[in-house]
């Protein structure tokens, strides 16, 4: 899956969710940054750690940028990388840019954690994210 593939499918995801907002909430301008956020960091957070570099300076800046800004960024490091990947420095054997985060070892076991298996879109299955404790 691509960045464009998955920005669009988690941008319905989020649109679907949007549509249970109260009307309260729809023009409560802390709730809509802290959304916002929300949705950046969980976009950032399921790709895969070849794009660490990038996610980290996209979530320096204060106040964060949107998912809508960033995404040409991301677009270029995916290009970026399949070069590399082309030319043999990277290894190709996961064309998805997601991240599949499984349970942490026990040293680990009060810690959070994401696993990204299946997301459900237009009954679409093409990843799940979960937070998990």
């Amino acid at each position: 899956m691509s960045i464009q593939e998955f920005y669009s499918a988690m941008t319905d995801l989020w649109d679907q969710l949007a549509l249970t907002e109260s009307a309260e909430l729809k023009v409560c301008g802390a709730y809509i940054e802290r959304r916002e956020q929300q949705r950046l960091v969980q976009f950032l957070t399921a790709l895969r750690s070849d794009f660490e570099r990038l996610r980290g300076s996209i979530l320096h800046p204060s106040p964060l940028p949107s998912v809508d800004s960033v995404t040409s960024e991301l677009l270029a490091e995916e290009i970026h990388l399949q070069s590399y990947s082309e030319k043999g420095i990277l290894s190709a054997s996961n064309p998805s840019v997601l991240a599949v985060h499984s349970k942490p070892s026990s040293t680990h076991q009060n810690k959070s954690y994401i696993r990204v298996s299946a997301i459900s879109v237009s009954r679409k299955v093409i990843g799940r994210l979960s937070v998990l404790s």
